[in-house]
């Protein structure tokens, strides 16, 4: 009797799609696939409340390398 090889598992991919609204009209700013994500929305309400959501997937390895490229941004830092 042979046994089957047993097949990897397919790659988990996550597709990631944003637009930015204004004046009633859609422009899309980011179409991106890839193997981990890290997403997360926010609105600072007239109180300086922060509102947001957020969610992540993929290795953990990968987020945790992604969380380290925002925290290192010199755009945000600025």
């Amino acid at each position: 009797m042979h046994e089957a090889t047993p097949q990897p598992a397919p790659e988990i991919r996550y597709r990631i799609v944003c637009y930015e609204l204004q004046d009633g009209r859609q422009t899309m700013i980011l179409d991106a696939t890839a193997r981990g994500f890290i997403a997360i929305t926010g609105t600072i309400d007239e109180h300086g409340t922060m509102h947001g959501e957020g969610t992540h997937a993929g290795p953990l390895a990968l987020r945790r390398r992604l969380a380290r490229l925002i925290a290192d941004d010199e755009q945000l830092a600025g």
